[in-house]
């Protein structure tokens, strides 16, 4: 007999080895059952039947077993280096063995007692109904045994030609059969199982390849995003910085105008950069909210003067609704949010106009932009905020965007507490929600009144920035020295510290890129000149958008600024850093 694994299959080899490994697992349940029926066996017997017979008989059982146990143990010992087809044979030659000595028992202790033919008929029977379960996993290891357990015994009983022990016989017979049959389906159960688990770990191991191969994917469209973010956002910020120094230079002058249309020009550069650099900042979950009240219309004028010429190209309508109302909310962060919103619905509008206002509900002010675009069909609504999700562009157009706005505005307004909604059908534009709460008169008195006291708290102060870029140090420096500040520059911590100690310059605060050359970082350079000048305030600068160096910047404990900061953030934060961090 073979066991009945179809040709061609994949996992043959596999499910002929785990029936080996069941075999010898199940065995010493097996061999506690025939000691234990053995001894029993031997207690019934022993005033009936010769005690040498009785003995010997149950010497051979215990010698059986103790040898198979001594087999298991040796198989046990190969570990998984084993040859399944002959540890099967073996096994099963154990099996016949078995069968036969309790063959035996059939006809060495047969007789007409009725104590006798009860006996016979409970221990053969119960031995071979319970080698069911322990050898259905390999048929003919179960044949090999319950054949010769059962047929001399049925023999024996046909000889005696009486009509009980006919019946009797016959009765055995067909119950070995009904047992074999039922050891066949146990066997093609367990074999089907054993496919299937198989199959599922090919499965899951291909499914985890293909994890690791879409993360490593991510991970490398991650670091080339932040390479790229990088090396863009260093000539931009010492773009951003030289337009604010000129600014100053060209005012009420006739070059002002070509110096706002090369400000114009950048700002879509900027949004690019922008875009990734919340993208990775969202990931990266290292943005800090600054949530206070602001009167909500200076928002509102520069989404129309950011988007007015945009619509007015397109041909649309771009109407903002004026309101005096107070928000309580991160200025910045709400604009990033509205500017995503206004920007794609002028995307998706090739007619008609666009809409923003405002609708009060109780404590929340809700800001609508609303489009008579496409519009878009309800199953999408969820997927519109998916990272890189565009409802019509296949071809990924970059001049249709990257499918990160909604995404941004999503993430934005989940850091914010909140709430954002879609209304939309297709054919009948939509309609974009974020529910801001409303803002408080005292919070905003407070606000402007630590806003007005900026101009006064750098007058005067010492910063010493840190930058492997000279434009960047060198509009930094411009910039600051407008605002009455003393600064010195350097392009590594050791340059700083030689510079202070050569020419005495204290500085009042620190401004040092995250990322330096010769693999060093600005957080380096500022625990390097802290540890011999002691606790001097300082941030990070950095153009950086790869998520795990945001994260590790923030793990320094120092604030952060992303590059392109305009003169403005900048101005700001240093203020903020010296009220926080006042010098020693």
């Amino acid at each position: 007999m073979t066991t009945p694994v179809p040709d061609g299959n994949a996992y043959a080899a596999d499910i002929r080895r785990e029936q080996c490994r069941l075999l010898f697992d199940h065995l010493p349940f097996v061999l506690i059952g025939s000691l234990v029926s053995a001894s029993g066996v031997g207690a019934i017997f022993w005033n009936i039947r010769p005690h040498g017979t009785v003995v010997g008989w149950m010497a051979a059982i215990y010698l059986l077993c103790a040898i198979r146990w001594w087999v298991r143990r040796r198989f046990i010992a190969l570990g998984s280096t084993f040859e399944p087809d002959r540890w099967i044979r073996i096994a099963t030659a154990q099996t016949l063995t078995a069968g036969c000595l309790w063959g035996l028992l059939g006809i060495l202790f047969f007789g007409d007692e009725p104590i006798v033919m009860m006996t016979l008929v409970i221990v053969l029977g119960g031995m071979t109904a319970g080698a069911v379960s322990s050898h259905s996993c390999h048929v003919p290891a179960y044949a090999a045994y319950a054949i010769p357990t059962v047929l001399p015994f049925a023999l024996r009983c046909l000889v005696e030609g009486s009509q009980f022990h006919a019946v009797v016989a016959a009765l055995s017979l067909t119950f070995l059969m009904v047992n074999i049959n039922y050891g066949k389906n146990l066997q093609r159960m367990l074999l089907e199982t054993l496919e299937l688990r198989f199959r599922n770990a090919d499965l899951v191991k291909a499914l985890r390849h293909q994890k690791d191969v879409a993360e490593r994917a991510s991970l490398a469209k991650t670091r080339f995003l932040a390479a790229a973010s990088h090396d863009l956002r260093q000539p931009v910020q010492a773009i951003e910085l030289f337009v604010d120094v000129l600014s100053q230079e060209l005012q009420n002058r006739p070059q002002a105008s070509m110096l706002g249309r090369i400000r114009a020009a950048g700002r879509g550069l900027e949004s690019l950069l922008n875009a990734l650099l919340d993208f990775s900042r969202i990931d990266a979950a290292s943005i800090t909210p600054d949530i206070h009240s602001f009167p909500l219309q200076p928002l509102l004028d520069s989404l129309k003067n950011t988007f007015a010429a945009q619509a007015e190209v397109k041909g649309l309508e771009l109407h903002i609704h004026p309101t005096r109302l107070l928000v309580r909310s991160d200025p910045n962060l709400l604009e990033r949010i509205l500017r995503n919103f206004v920007a794609n619905a002028l995307k998706y509008t090739p007619t008609g106009r666009v809409v923003v206002g405002c609708r009060r509900q109780g404590p929340q002010l809700r800001i609508d932009v609303i489009d008579t675009g496409v519009g878009i069909p309800e199953s999408a609504h969820q997927q519109v905020f998916n990272e890189f999700f565009q409802l019509d562009n296949p071809e990924r157009d970059r001049e249709k965007g990257l499918g990160l706005g909604l995404f941004i505005a999503n993430g934005l307004a989940d850091l914010l507490g909140h709430r954002i909604a879609i209304d939309s059908r297709v054919g009948h534009g939509a309609r974009f929600s974020v529910e801001v709460e409303r803002g408080q008169l005292a919070d905003l008195r407070a606000n402007e009144s630590a806003l007005a006291d900026q101009g006064m708290a750098l007058q005067g102060k010492a910063i010493l920035i840190i930058d492997d870029d000279p434009d960047i140090r060198t509009g930094l420096a411009e910039m600051l020295e407008r605002w009455e500040c003393a600064t010195t520059t350097a392009e590594s911590a050791e340059e700083a510290l030689e510079l202070i100690q050569i020419s005495g310059f204290m500085p009042d605060a620190i401004l040092a890129d995250y990322r330096l050359r010769h693999d060093t970082t600005g957080t380096q350079a500022i625990a390097d000149i802290r540890a011999r000048w002691g606790p001097i305030p300082a941030a990070i600068l950095t153009g950086d958008t790869d998520p795990m160096r945001i994260r590790e910047a923030r793990a320094s404990g120092l604030p952060l600024l992303h590059k392109p900061l305009s003169a403005a953030k900048l101005r700001a934060a240093l203020s903020h850093l010296l009220a926080q961090n006042p010098p020693a």
